[in-house]
């Protein structure tokens, strides 16, 4: 009888593990701690002022060791349905043809090609960035944020980088200048060890 009035109180002391994605195996694999790791994004609006806005999902893995950051990969997805732009209307836009085309390409993509370190825990990342069906290279300077050993051990890395939406189809708004093509994304990643 006791166990019964007892597991209650053993449930509540028991502590989620965040969301992250499938495992990877080795000293210098991670996965990304989706509950932790953001993306934002910035577009100019009527050639006034700077919207933000962003996704609330994303997985994906990274393996880099420092002393051979070029045998290093780094996988991203961001769902396009995860968009949050503090307005529903405006997200389901977004999510469809004349923007992301979510129903047809569910996530964005990035996949690593060549890995260079640049000094002081600053690496060159270049790979294929695909959004709405279309892959454009990409190659974006990213940056060790911190470490500490919680739950095993905890990474961060931050990249800032800009695309140029007409490259990836979406031109809605371009014609009279109520949306600029230049996007500005940054990605700031929380890697945990799988498991």
């Amino acid at each position: 009888m006791k166990a019964l009035f007892l597991l209650p109180v053993l449930l509540a002391l028991i502590t989620p593990l965040p969301e992250t994605t499938a495992a990877a195996t080795g000293d210098h694999d991670w996965i990304i701690d989706t509950s932790h790791s953001s993306v934002m994004f910035k577009i100019k609006h009527a050639n006034v002022s700077y919207f933000y806005a962003g996704f609330e999902q994303i997985t994906g893995s990274v393996s880099l060791d420092p002393a051979a950051p070029q045998d290093g990969a780094v996988e991203i997805t961001i769902p396009v349905d995860s968009i949050h732009t503090r307005d529903e209307k405006r997200d389901r836009h977004l999510e469809g043809p004349d923007f992301f085309n979510g129903k047809e390409n569910p996530d964005l993509t990035f996949k690593s090609t060549a890995i260079a370190g640049k000094g002081g825990d600053r690496y060159e990342v270049t790979g294929d960035l695909e959004i709405a069906g279309v892959v454009q290279p990409l190659t974006m300077m990213v940056a060790k944020t911190g470490e500490n050993d919680s739950r095993g051990g905890r990474l961060g890395y931050e990249t800032t980088f800009e695309i140029e939406r007409s490259k990836f189809g979406m031109n809605y708004g371009l014609a009279k200048n109520m949306l600029g093509d230049v996007v500005t994304i940054v990605i700031s990643l929380e890697l945990v060890k799988p498991g």
